[in-house]
């Protein structure tokens, strides 16, 4: 057997392969190929990786130099991310939307779906009316987007329109759509018209029960919300925590205190983690029926709290007398670095000082919520004040607060004004609240009352006579009192 014969070589020669080269000198050496290239990413691949307009900006000048800005979808992954994107621009994604020659249906549902969640929902509806009238058929997709713009301008003609298209195109038994439907008429106030929906729905799941329960929690018919917690349970669903929290929410309004207490022990039974949601929705059933050690013991159990679980706890307080409790608690609150205080939790601490009578302390905190939260006094935190100020007699300096108001001031501002004025006995300043109040409500007969008992406690009898005789002239009689009883309890 003969072997190829080879040129000499050294074993352990280096496998440089320019040295290599001097065992060949006839050949020449030839560059080695550049590595193939990868292919580049697809546009409409790297516009989901966008984190900015800038970025997507220079992706849209590559569609358009590449000519894929007439592919649907390449066109609508841009206007996706314009009009949805937390860094995003609508005014963008319309300049987008109306250069597209034919925009499909998933285009009309994004732009749908960013104005129901601006500050002008209205214009979602007027966007759909546009798509019908070039005769674009809606989806199921588009009428939960559309009934949440219905929701958020609180417009129910908007809404029974709305629910005609729906029962026109037989989408009236789609559980997302029924479900924004029931969440737009609650919104609406109209509850008669939410049931009706419910009711007519053959099927129901969780999501449509608990939006019952919430339209009516949210619109204080909590007793109404109890009984449809009850059925819902008689019909073997089992609660999720938003449907927790609104029962609870609705025990904290009915004072069923009994109910709240039963629920809290089914989470404990189902292991149901109490989250800063449903902590807070405990913390706020017991503070309202004056459960203050119960609350207080969820509130210092919750492993995180919001402002919200801070608030229902100082205001519980604030309203059952523990002043001095709930003023260590905003101070508290002060004290934390995740959360901070917001307008409800001033109402809650100027609450406190009204009962405790701290009208210094009451006044520090009412002029640092702008100068040190950048939080603008509303006319509650007004209404707290002059209610402080009212008590401890500071009649003029709570005159001046009002006349300092960048509002009208109510008829409740000005009735805990001559409140004060008639428990101090001050009736120059109650003549002049009296005559602020009559301005209001001209035909309110009670100050009349005020001020004529006013006036005999300090033997003003010509005064006592005339305000009489004002009354008898203007037909003012003193209405009889009313007593509220719940027949439930």
């Amino acid at each position: 057997m003969f072997l190829p014969r080879t040129l000499p070589f050294r074993r352990n020669h280096s496998s440089n392969p320019l040295r290599d080269f001097a065992f060949f000198p006839n050949r020449t050496l030839k560059p080695l190929p550049p590595p193939p290239l990868p292919n580049p990413p697809h546009l409409s691949v790297l516009t989901d990786k966008c984190t900015s307009m800038h970025q997507l900006k220079q992706i849209h000048a590559q569609m358009v130099v590449s000519a894929r800005i007439h592919d649907n979808y390449a066109a609508s992954r841009l206007l996706s991310f314009s009009a949805l994107s937390d860094s995003g621009d609508l005014s963008y994604a319309l300049k987008l939307f109306w250069y597209t020659q034919e925009p499909n249906s998933f285009m009309w549902n994004t732009l749908i779906r960013a104005h129901a969640s601006s500050p002008n929902p209205s214009e979602a509806v007027f966007l759909y009316m546009k798509m019908r009238r070039i005769g674009v058929v809606p989806g199921k997709h588009t009428f939960p987007f559309l009934l949440k713009a219905c929701s958020n301008s609180v417009s129910i003609e908007s809404c029974k329109q709305v629910h005609n298209h729906v029962l026109k195109l037989g989408l009236d038994l789609d559980l997302h759509v029924v479900n924004g439907l029931v969440r737009a008429y609650s919104v609406c106030s109209e509850l008669n018209g939410a049931r009706r929906v419910f009711d007519e729905m053959p099927e129901r799941n969780l999501s449509i029960w608990t939006t019952m329960i919430c339209g009516y929690t949210q619109n204080f018919c909590a007793n109404a919300a109890l009984e449809l917690f009850d059925q819902m349970i008689a019909d073997g669903f089992e609660p999720n925590g938003v449907t927790l929290s609104s029962v609870l929410s609705a025990c904290g309004r009915s004072g069923c205190l009994d109910l709240g207490e039963k629920i809290h022990v089914f989470m404990e039974q189902k292991g149901i983690d109490l989250g800063v949601i449903l902590g807070t929705a405990l913390v706020h059933m017991y503070a309202k029926n004056g459960a203050i050690l119960m609350a207080r013991k969820c509130f210092e159990s919750m492993a995180e709290r919001n402002t919200a679980t801070w608030n229902a706890m100082m205001c519980g307080l604030a309203s059952h007398g523990h002043a001095e409790e709930a003023l260590n608690l905003f101070q508290r609150l002060e004290k934390e670095e995740q959360v901070v205080p917001n307008d409800i939790s001033f109402v809650g601490v100027l609450s406190a000082c009204c009962h405790a009578g701290l009208i210094d302390y009451g006044r520090e905190v009412f002029y640092s919520m702008k100068r040190v939260y950048g939080i603008e006094p509303k006319i509650e935190h007004y209404g707290c004040m002059v209610d402080l100020l009212g008590r401890g007699g500071r009649l003029l300096e709570a005159e001046e607060l009002i006349k300092g108001m960048k509002w009208k001031a109510d008829i409740v501002i000005w009735g805990a004004m001559l409140g004060a004025c008639k428990n101090h006995g001050d009736i120059d300043v109650a003549e002049r609240v009296v005559k602020e109040i009559l301005d209001l409500e001209p035909r309110n007969h009670g100050v009349y009352v005020v001020l004529s008992n006013m006036y005999a406690e300090a033997g003003r009898w010509e005064d006592v006579s005339r305000l009489r005789k004002v009354m008898k002239e203007g037909n003012l009689k003193k209405a009889p009192g009313w007593s509220l009883v719940d027949g439930d309890n």
